[in-house]
């Protein structure tokens, strides 16, 4: 009698997905960015089933102004935490530029948010991002909210606002952006926010805040003393503030006069003062700023590739593709320049990197402070022995930029043609 072989198939890593296992929650966090107008959402999950792949990462980016549910990637990972790496790559290119905390969400508040933003997607019309396949799980069943558990979600979405300066930029900001929602969040009472009904959704380039005189009472205050308050102090919790803002949208840009009124740090008068149109060069002259750039040469033309793990700053940077090169853009860990009394939408970049395919590499930043920060940054990296400084340069105005748009492969010979400048050659800054 002829025997037969038995054989048992074992199921191996490649063959496993995050479908060939029922999921686990494990965790989830959003950057509390919302009143940027983006948030970042990301949700870990334990897949018991699988023998090899049992962690199921999801990242998430949303846009609450113009792309809704905009971009998703996903990760498994085997328990030895084989993919920290494309983790934190993935982290930094979708979340790096955003500054923001990561406030923790339990499993019903993000099946929540990616059913919110799904759903404003097939109300704009715009197709979902990624493998749909993959997250399709999230939008079914249907995930209500009553009234305080919806505020207390929109909570964890944006910072605790300290000041008035942070509370008129970002109330700006998501006005100018048509983001009405996230801008009635920082309102109390009935306050109209859609009064430039002309404008297209647009970006908030810069902001200059003064106090002013309210339009009601014409003091910069709606409390006014008795001798009683004068006793006790004087609480002065209503204030006016003239706004100028530069925005822009199509190409176009416009100043606009608001003038925004406070109390206890909530919008309670949003008022229309008038709305012109400037040429793209008057734009230019009130956001320009210097730019600060140093270059360095590589002293070794097999020298190792550089990458996000090359120095200790670039490690956080989000990467993008150029035909000569790629540009490591570094974001302050912070959105602080929100808060500040003259706002620049510019002000949340630390620094930037921009590494040519030959090997040279371009520093760049808008402070001094910041640029001697970077060369520290690279010349203290194992790669820094391997680098020499060649040009140190002070710009009044942006170049890095046409730099890379021109195709050149030699930033000094760029700037030969541009300008008769001469390099600060003095690198002890």
């Amino acid at each position: 009698m002829e025997s037969k072989t038995q054989f048992q198939v074992i199921r191996g890593g490649l063959s496993e997905t995050p479908f060939t296992s029922s999921r686990q929650f494990v965790s989830s966090y959003i950057t509390d960015t919302r009143l940027m107008g983006v948030v970042g959402i990301y949700i870990h999950w334990y897949l018991p089933e699988n023998m090899f792949l049992k962690h199921f990462h999801q990242f998430f980016y949303m846009d609450a102004e113009e792309f809704g549910f905009d971009s998703y990637e996903s990760v498994l990972e085997s328990d030895d935490g084989d993919r920290y790496f494309d983790i934190k790559n993935i982290e930094n290119k979708m979340m790096g530029g955003l500054g923001g905390r990561k406030v923790r969400l339990t499993e019903k508040e993000v099946r929540y948010m990616i059913q919110s933003y799904a759903d404003l997607n097939l109300r704009m019309k715009m197709p979902l991002p990624g493998e749909t396949g993959e997250y399709e799980f999230l939008l079914y069943p249907r995930v209500e909210l009553d009234s305080e558990e919806e505020y207390s979600l929109m909570c964890k979405q944006c910072p605790v606002l300290e000041t008035p300066y942070q509370v008129i930029n970002y109330f700006l900001m998501r006005c100018f952006g048509r983001d009405f929602g996230a801008a009635k969040f920082l309102t109390r009472g009935y306050v109209r926010t859609d009064i430039f009904p002309e404008h297209k959704g647009a970006t908030l380039m810069s902001n200059s805040i003064e106090d002013a005189n309210d339009a009601t009472s014409g003091s910069n205050t709606d409390y006014y003393s008795t001798d009683d308050d004068k006793t006790f102090g004087t609480f002065n919790t209503r204030k006016s503030y003239l706004c100028q803002s530069l925005i822009e949208y199509d190409g176009k840009f416009f100043i606009v006069v608001t003038q925004v009124t406070l109390d206890r740090l909530k919008v309670v008068k949003y008022e229309r003062i008038s709305s012109f149109r400037v040429s793209a060069t008057e734009a230019s002259m009130m956001t320009t700023r210097p730019e600060y750039v140093t270059v360095f040469d590589p002293l070794d033309d097999d020298l190792l590739e550089f990458n996000s793990d090359s120095t200790e700053l670039v490690s956080s940077a989000m990467v993008t593709a150029h035909d000569t090169g790629r540009l490591f853009m570094i974001f302050y860990p912070h959105n602080d320049h929100v808060g500040k009394q003259d706002y620049r939408l510019s002000d949340d970049v630390l620094g930037i990197y921009y590494v040519l395919d030959n090997g040279q590499i371009v520093l760049c930043a808008y402070e001094r402070k910041n640029i001697n920060m970077l060369e520290k940054d690279l010349m203290t990296s194992a790669i820094g022995p391997f680098m020499l400084p060649v040009a140190k340069y002070q710009f009044k105005d942006p170049v890095l930029y046409d730099f890379i748009s021109s195709g050149s492969e030699d930033f000094e010979e760029f700037v030969d043609i541009i300008s008769e400048r001469e390099p600060d050659d003095d690198f002890d800054e």
